[in-house]
C-alpha cells in the first residue's frame, strides 16, 4: 500500500484521492482552510467532467443542486440586461448532459464520497518536504 498527500480539499483533491483510493493507495488530504470552502463562482459542469461524475456516481446529487439556469446575461454597472442567450442550446449541444452549480457545492459533493475512507487533515499546509531513498518526509504547518 503506498500512502500519497493530496494539497488541497477544493475540487480535484478529493476527486484524485477518490480515484487513488479506488486504485489500491492510501491518500491523505491536507487542506490550509479549517474547512471545506464556501461561496465562489458557479461552474458550467459538461463533457468530461460530466462523464468522470457519472462514474463517482456523483450525478444523482449534483442534479439535485443545481441551478436552472435559463439565461445567460451581460449587463451593465447598475445591473441593466444589455445582452444574453438562452441557456438550452447547451443542454442541447451536449445531450441533456449540462449542469451548472456553485463551486463550493461540487466540492463538497467530492469530499463527502471519500472523507470517511482517508485521512483529511484541514488548518494545515505543506511548507517543506524531503525525498529520502525510501519515502518522502513532509513538514506541516498550521495556518491561521
Amino acid at each position: 500500500m503506498t500512502a500519497i498527500l493530496i494539497s488541497g480539499a477544493g475540487i480535484g483533491g478529493p476527486a484524485l484521492a477518490f480515484w487513488l483510493k479506488a486504485a489500491g493507495f492510501e491518500p491523505t488530504l491536507v487542506e490550509r482552510a479549517p474547512a471545506l470552502r464556501s461561496g465562489g463562482y458557479v461552474i458550467d459542469f459538461w463533457g468530461l467532467g460530466y462523464d468522470i461524475a457519472e462514474r463517482m456516481a456523483l450525478l444523482p446529487e449534483i442534479n439535485r443542486n443545481d441551478y436552472h439556469v435559463q439565461e445567460a446575461r451581460i449587463v451593465d454597472h447598475a445591473g441593466r440586461r444589455l445582452a444574453g442567450f438562452g441557456t438550452k442550446v447547451f443542454s442541447e449541444l451536449t445531450g441533456g448532459r449540462y449542469v451548472t452549480l456553485p463551486r463550493s457545492r461540487l466540492s463538497r459533493l467530492l469530499f463527502a464520497k471519500v472523507e470517511d475512507r482517508i485521512e483529511s487533515i484541514f488548518g494545515d499546509e505543506i511548507v517543506a518536504f524531503e525525498e529520502l531513498p525510501d519515502c518522502v518526509r513532509v513538514e506541516l504547518k498550521k495556518c491561521g
